[in-house]
């Protein structure tokens, strides 16, 4: 990776700080982030992991609610009869969650699922809850309907349909005595999730679809476990999420230990997001890159005036990359890359509405830092809608060493 030129060098750590620590603030607790309407109680953690991989496919320019509501609920009946309905073909048990009409009896392909009754979270998506049944329609759906079918068509082959096997088929030859095991281990994860998923990746019509899921079968023949450690993968932004989520969420993270100790990895317990020697390793996690840690305001008020010029072509999970390699190679950071993903909560939050006025790097916070335990902190509730104990003796924020360091401000 190639590195950067610095103008402020503290600038930037102090940029880096204070999203490390608004990251810390998101995973600290379940309300700062997405849960699953699963479609049930007690799917086993291997199920709800597979779920929450299967919803991450959906998730493109859509409203994230609506995938983690209906799809939710819609891919987790899947993923129940997946694992479950052991004997049936993979195809059968996809093509019964397909519905390819509309009420019209145009062609158009909707992910569907049994209503099992009361569901709250379902109650405000009425049109897609009737006769008992529920549906679903990502706004690529064709594709990825395509990408489903090719990641459970494989955990059938190599894996006995189970995901978290498919990630102990991973790891299991990494020395976990080795002080490079987590890092060199979350490399082969995503390069095996990446050959798992993405490898088919490619707009087509609803009228392709068997068509094309009859190559995937032929694909799936040759397909063999060679997993490695890879750099980059910048483009796979959902794939870094759901890692991300697994190794970081309390929620996640739980089921994802616990799934690995389920199926007998004897190591499970190093892979607990409390470990220091994971925390020390998740610099190789990428950032994913999005809309709002791309946006003009929020890249040329911040990233920008501290640095010199970059290539055009590089988007700001390169750059941050970059960024981090370049000051890390003279201190050690207390942030890693992926933790700029919180400008998917700040960005639209602050630089989108111009609020100048009360950020933390604009005017400062010394008109919303109320310092009172006991209550909600005003600062992350109001830059990211993070909910955190106010604790003024642990305050990282109330120094507001932040302020006036964005250009873009008003």
């Amino acid at each position: 990776m190639r590195r950067i030129q610095m103008k402020n060098e503290q600038a930037l750590k102090t940029i880096l700080a204070h999203f490390s620590h608004l990251d810390d603030i998101r995973w600290s607790q379940s309300g700062n982030y997405n849960l699953i309407n699963y479609f049930k109680g007690g799917l086993t953690a291997d199920e709800k992991l597979l779920t929450h991989w299967l919803c991450y496919i959906t998730d493109r320019q859509m409203p994230f609610m609506r995938i983690w509501d209906l799809g939710g609920y819609v891919l987790s009946s899947l993923v129940h009869d997946f694992q479950t309905r052991r004997d049936e073909d993979i195809r059968s048990i996809l093509e019964g969650h397909i519905n390819d009409r509309d009420k019209e009896g145009k062609l158009r392909v909707n992910l569907i699922a049994p209503s099992r009754g009361k569901n709250k979270r379902l109650q405000k998506y009425e049109s897609y809850n009737q006769d008992g049944i529920v549906s679903f329609a990502s706004r690529y759906l064709p594709e990825d309907l395509l990408l489903i079918f090719r990641t459970l068509l494989l955990l059938d082959k190599v894996s006995q349909r189970g995901f978290i096997g498919y990630f102990i088929n991973t790891i299991e030859r990494i020395d976990p005595k080795a002080d490079d095991y987590h890092y060199k281990s979350i490399l082969h994860m995503a390069d095996a999730l990446n050959k798992l998923t993405y490898l088919s990746a490619g707009a087509i019509r609803a009228q392709d679809l068997r068509r094309k899921m009859k190559k995937i079968i032929s694909e799936a023949t040759k397909f063999t476990v060679d997993f490695k450690e890879v750099q980059g993968l910048y483009t796979r932004k959902r794939l870094w999420c759901s890692l991300r989520d697994f190794l970081k969420s309390p929620e996640f993270n739980h089921e994802f230990v616990k799934a690995l100790r389920e199926a007998g990895y004897p190591h499970s317990r190093l892979w607990n997001r409390s470990n220091q020697r994971l925390k020390r390793s998740l610099h190789a996690l990428e950032l994913p890159g999005d809309v709002w840690n791309n946006s003009e305001t929020f890249r040329k008020g911040l990233f920008d005036p501290y640095i010199e010029e970059v290539p055009k072509t590089w988007d700001m999970p390169k750059t941050v990359r970059a960024i981090y390699h370049s000051l890390n190679d003279e201190t050690e950071l207390d942030f890693h890359p992926e933790q700029l993903d919180v400008t998917f909560d700040f960005v639209p939050r602050m630089c989108e509405r111009n609020m100048c006025d009360v950020c933390l790097f604009g005017k400062g916070i010394e008109t919303t830092c109320h310092q009172k335990e006991g209550t909600y902190c005003s600062v992350t509730l109001l830059a990211c809608g993070y909910k955190h104990p106010c604790v003024p003796s642990e305050c990282y924020f109330k120094g507001d060493a932040g302020k006036g360091i964005c250009e873009s401000a008003t």
